[in-house]
């Protein structure tokens, strides 16, 4: 059976060693250059471009963002040994009893129960016990046994009580996972920083899911749009302000399974199947979690309910590609995005 290649955890720890700052050119009056560094958390590479004239400042902001970004792997990982996944356990064994909500995770507890709702149960975190049962958390065969229990009550964050910051879990199935959502807010958390930093000029690229600031020396940054159908560049966007660019697609993580049936991660709550209806999700938003969390609800909604589910999250530029190669964009987008390549796709403006 084919999966998708996986960084191994000593391929993790070489990258983390050998990632160096990287002179990536010259330019502006201010002899201002951009300096870049390379981290793997969060299960995927993050790419940081800063704009700076002093490399010792460089270094010194990429040291905090190194230090962040290993304190929240731990914290939010949703089953590697951390602070997400003791929750996991000790709500599993006293589900009736609560269990104390840890600080570190009360915002994304709280934003995601928001989303859900919003969503009508699209946005669902609750379901890391079904992602895992489909071999997504450790790249293991799907149990369909696990599966088909799952099914028939598939758990939703309102089966997640809070009462005086304690949570209690009404479903047994109950298992969160912010793999929606924390990308989003660590992104947040790395701008934050950088801002704190008095740099003004960024780039941060999670895994395809970019958030920028400002531009790099003499030019907007520009940022592409990738086909969900193969390699080559749809589009791409120029900015010169603060937004993201979020892509949520059934071509990230997906494996064949014994039928030669494409499995990918992003399920559907109403099913409990990998969505099928969609390919590939691309969005803009000022909000990195909003962005991060917006990306995964629209890769669950059907075409026809798009704009109202966007103009719900308060989304105004998206696109949207079928498996059927129909592509949905917002008339906004469509005024933003240099097209390179169509590929034949049939236009709906919405």
């Amino acid at each position: 059976m084919y999966r998708a290649k996986t960084v191994s955890r000593l391929t993790r720890l070489l990258l983390l060693v050998i990632a160096a700052l990287v002179l990536s050119g010259l330019a502006g009056c201010h002899s201002n250059r951009v300096w870049q560094q390379r981290f793997l958390q969060f299960g995927t590479i993050i790419d940081i471009s800063l704009v700076d004239t002093d490399e010792r400042h460089a270094e010194q902001v990429f040291s905090e963002i190194g230090q962040l970004l290993e304190t929240r792997h731990h914290q939010w990982h949703g089953w590697e040994d951390g602070t997400l996944s003791r929750f996991n356990h000790a709500l599993a064994q006293q589900p009736a009893e609560g269990v104390p909500i840890p600080p570190v995770l009360d915002l994304l507890i709280t934003q995601s129960k928001k989303y859900y709702r919003l969503s009508q149960g699209r946005f669902n975190p609750a379901m890391g016990r079904l992602i895992a049962a489909w071999g997504f958390h450790d790249h293991s065969a799907a149990d369909p046994i696990t599966i088909a229990l799952i099914k028939q009550n598939i758990p939703g964050m309102d089966d997640l009580a809070i009462r005086q910051q304690r949570a209690f879990s009404s479903n047994p199935h109950l298992q969160l996972d912010f793999g929606a959502i924390a990308k989003g807010l660590g992104v947040s958390q790395i701008a934050q920083l950088i801002r704190q930093q008095q740099i003004k000029d960024f780039i941060i690229n999670a895994g395809g899911d970019v958030y920028a600031e400002g531009q790099k020396p003499g030019a907007a940054w520009n940022i592409a749009i990738q086909s969900p159908f193969d390699e080559t560049v749809l589009g791409s966007i120029q900015t010169d302000a603060a937004v993201s660019v979020f892509t949520s697609g059934n071509y990230r993580r997906f494996y064949q399974d014994d039928n030669h049936k494409k499995r990918h991660h992003i399920i559907d709550p109403k099913t409990g199947e990998p969505s099928t209806s969609i390919s590939a999700i691309t969005l803009l938003h000022a909000d990195p979690l909003i962005a991060d969390v917006a990306a995964t609800t629209l890769m669950l909604t059907e075409p026809a309910e798009l704009k109202q589910m966007a103009a719900t999250l308060e989304v105004e530029d998206y696109l949207a590609i079928t498996q059927q190669r129909e592509l949905f964009i917002s008339q906004s987008m469509l005024n933003k995005i240099q097209w390179h390549e169509p590929h034949g796709l049939q236009l709906h403006i919405l």
